[in-house]
This record gives structure tokens, C-alpha cells and sequence, in this order.
């Protein structure tokens, strides 16, 4: 099949062949890369047409490689194949040009690196790659149809192995800062790839040594590119994280002035309460006493803990939790807890409270309870809650998987509890026996620490 179409382009085969063969590789890596991009309507259609446009246009470059052979015209003519594949993934698919971008890099960088492996193994088997494909002998009058399986074959394999491995699994979170990354990216890799692969090709087959190092640093160039390629989705997505994160203590210090304000008019109303109460108490049945007294100590900010915003989140929360039907018991030492920023302490225990609650509304009132403790553990301090929870939890790097239906914007309690603790040294961790949920967070306390408390 192959010396058919050798045969077929006449004097421009050997060029010819290269070329198409190049095009169709590249095109299976990008695609390969582009799998979970949404198709362009009459797919197959597009497909078959880049297909047959590739033919012709790297026929006529061969044309032009075979006519005028110079280092100019090997880049100009490798340039055109790079810019044919971008022209067929955009074709073909369709996304944001960042997520296209990436693709195409990722692709690229598959292509160098499987191209430059394949020969690699042929060298350190003593194989000259310039004179055979095959893997197991170095004739190339000795080629046979299973040296052409295997060299496809692996190309196949590898190229699909680096897409399982690098493409990501999350959308490219757009921003200033990405776009500028994903441009300078992409014009770094194709300007790298078309000017330095052609150079290196014409000097590498001085010396076996340099052919080796040669090919070992584009190997080495190309797991560079696929990292740096999905290394921008993580940073993206951290990036994303993190602002949602501020988003959510912007709302959590409005939250706190709101609730600090009302607690301080309730514990106004509650200290006029009692002087009224003492006045027509004897006017009062003593059940209508007693009822009263409860309300207002209820009511009465009576949680101290030697730290103001703690006071506030805790009553918050015990109000709630009493409206719920949650038995909820705290031992805080919370002049421990200085070192926090007001909304840091308040997002941490809040968030605390609110997931152990979450995860007793469907449980029956008898295992409705919330054991929360803070206090000195050595150097540390150490911030303790447990509480019943249904059903299984899966954990991903030591955080609870949310099963709600957006995880874009669910699943942050956590989080942000984890990222508190990180911020100040500290640790978070989370373990489930039965069906009791324990969370430990600690933070090392310094001097400095310990002297602010």
C-alpha cells in the first residue's frame, strides 16, 4: 500500500509521503486531545474534508521541498502543516480559543515527544533511525508489514496514553492573566517546534552521541510543554477557588456585622426584659415566669469564651440549632483563637457548624448532636467537632466529595476551613467511623501565638 502511493506522487513520493504522514499523525494527536470538545455539525463530513485537503496541500508542498531544498523552506514548509492541523481542529470542533489553544499545544507537544521516543529506541538499539523504522533491524529493504504495524502502533498507543494522562478533566477558568498565559504559550510552542526540530534534524546525525542527546532533550522539551499545558488548568481552577473563596468571606463579614448588630440589640432587649420582668413578676403565674426567665437567659448572649467574634457565631448558631432540634454542646477557650482575623474566625467555625448540621437534618432527633471543642493540645491548638452523618462520604485529597448537583460552587465549607488552617501552618482532617464524622483542625502555636493569647 505504501510503495502504491509512493508510486502515485512520482518523484515528490518520498517527500510527499513524510509530509501526509506527518499531517495525519499530528491531526490524530490534536483530535485525541479535542475528544471532550463539543463536534461541528456533519462531523464525519469535516473530518473526510481536512482529510483530503491535507493530501493536497502537503503534495504540493512536497513540490516545493523536493524543488527548492534549503533549512528555510523545511521550517516554512513545517509552519504550513502546524497551521493546516489549527485551521482543521477549528473546523472540526468548537470551544473557546484558549481550550483550542491548549489542545493544539498539548497535541504539538504529544506529536515531538512520541516522535522523538520512537527513534530514541531505535538508537539505543543500534538501530540508525535515519536509515529504518523498524524497531528490530536496520534494513530498510528488510521492512515488513508487521515493522509497519509496530511503528503505528506505538505512535497509536503513546499519543493515547499522553491524552488520558494530560488532557484535563475541568474547564480553562478564563481570566486576563490565563489568556495572556495560553497566547504565550502556544506561540513559544509552535516557534520552537518548527525552527528547532528542523534545525536539530540537520546536525543531529554528526555524531551518535549528539543524535541521542538531541532526541533526549526534545523528549524532555515536549513533557515540558504537556505539563506547562495542564498546569494552567490547575492554576486556573486554584485561581477560580481561591475567588470564590474571598467571594465567600466578603459575604461572611457582612453576615457578621449583620448578626453582631442584631445579637447586640437582642442582648439590649434582653438585659430592659429583666428589670420589666422583676417589676410584674408578681403579677405573672409562675409557669408564665419560668417560661419567660428560660426565653430571656436563652436569648442572653451567655456564651463567653474570651473571644468576641466566637461569641457572636456560637450564639448565632445554638439559636439555630435549638429552632432545629440539634443538641449542641462547646468548650472554647477562644483568647487562643487571637491570631485569626475577625471573618477568618468566623467563616471557620461557621463553616464548621453549618456542614455538621447539613448532615443531621435527615437523621432522627435522638442522633441530632454537635460536639464542638477548642483548647491547648501542647504547642498547638486544636479545634475539635463530631456529629452523626447518614449515608456513605467519599473523600478526594482529604476533603468530603459534595453530592450536590453544582460542585462548582458546593463543596467550599471545607475548603475553606482546609485553606484557614494552611494559611497559619495549620492542618486539617476529617475521619469517619461508622457513622460518626470527626474533624480535627490544628494550629501550631508559636511564641508569638502564645503571647497574643
Amino acid at each position: 500500500m505504501i510503495d502504491t502511493a509512493m508510486g502515485l506522487l512520482g518523484p515528490y513520493a518520498l517527500q510527499g509521503t513524510n509530509l501526509i504522514l506527518t499531517y495525519y499523525m499530528c491531526f490524530i494527536c490534536f483530535a485525541l486531545f479535542a475528544r471532550r470538545f463539543p463536534r461541528r455539525e456533519f462531523f464525519p463530513v469535516r473530518v473526510a474534508i481536512t482529510l483530503l485537503e491535507g493530501v493536497v496541500v502537503c503534495y504540493l508542498l512536497a513540490i516545493w521541498y523536493t524543488e527548492v531544498d534549503s533549512l528555510l523552506t523545511r521550517v516554512l514548509c513545517y509552519s504550513a502543516i502546524t497551521a493546516l492541523n489549527f485551521t482543521a481542529l477549528m473546523f472540526c470542533w468548537k470551544d473557546d480559543i484558549e481550550e483550542m489553544l491548549l489542545a493544539f499545544c498539548s497535541g504539538m507537544a504529544a506529536y515531538q515527544f512520541t516522535n522523538k521516543l520512537y527513534p530514541l529506541l531505535q538508537n539505543l538499539r543500534g538501530i540508525n533511525d535515519r536509515e529504518t523504522l523498524s524497531l528490530f533491524h536496520g534494513s530498510q529493504e528488510s521492512l515488513t508489514s508487521g515493522d509497519w504495524a509496530v511503528y503505528f502502533l506505538f505512535h497509536l498507543v503513546t499519543y493515547t496514553l499522553l491524552s488520558l494522562v494530560f488532557t484535563p478533566k475541568n474547564k480553562l477558568i478564563h481570566n486576563r492573566r490565563t489568556t495572556r498565559n495560553v497566547i504565550a504559550l502556544s506561540i513559544a510552542t509552535v516557534t520552537l517546534v518548527n525552527v528547532l526540530i528542523c534545525v536539530s534534524r540537520v546536525y543531529e546525525g554528526e555524531s551518535p552521541m549528539l543524535n541521542v542527546v538531541t532526541k533526549v532533550l526534545y523528549v524532555g522539551f515536549s513533557l515540558t510543554i504537556l505539563t506547562i499545558c495542564a498546569g494552567i488548568f490547575s492554576q486556573s481552577e486554584q485561581e477560580e477557588q481561591i475567588s470564590i473563596l474571598q467571594q465567600l468571606w466578603r459575604q461572611d463579614r457582612a453576615q457578621f456585622e449583620s448578626v453582631k448588630a442584631n445579637m447586640d440589640v437582642i442582648n439590649m432587649k434582653c438585659h430592659d426584659l429583666k428589670h420589666i420582668l422583676g417589676r410584674i413578676e408578681g403579677r405573672l403565674t409562675e409557669e408564665e415566669t419560668v417560661s419567660l426567665r428560660e426565653a430571656i437567659q436563652f436569648y442572653d448572649a451567655n456564651i463567653k469564651t474570651g473571644n468576641e467574634v466566637l461569641d457572636v457565631v456560637l450564639c448565632e448558631k445554638a439559636m439555630i440549632c435549638q429552632r432545629n432540634g440539634i443538641s449542641f454542646s462547646c468548650m472554647a477557650d477562644g483568647g487562643r483563637l487571637n491570631f485569626l482575623t475577625p471573618v477568618q474566625t468566623y467563616s471557620l467555625f461557621g463553616n464548621i457548624i453549618d456542614n455538621a448540621m447539613e448532615a443531621l437534618s435527615p437523621l432522627p432527633e435522638a442522633q441530632r448532636v454537635i460536639s464542638l471543642t477548642c483548647r491547648d493540645e501542647g504547642d498547638a491548638l486544636v479545634i475539635e467537632e463530631s456529629n452523626y452523618f447518614a449515608g456513605g462520604l467519599t473523600l478526594a485529597d482529604g476533603l468530603p466529595v459534595t453530592g450536590k448537583g453544582d460542585r462548582s460552587r458546593h463543596g467550599f465549607g471545607t475548603r475553606s476551613i482546609q485553606y484557614i488552617a494552611k494559611q497559619y501552618g495549620g492542618t486539617m482532617d476529617i475521619k469517619c467511623v461508622d457513622n460518626m464524622f470527626f474533624l480535627t483542625v490544628r494550629f501550631p502555636l508559636g511564641p508569638e501565638k502564645r503571647a497574643s493569647a
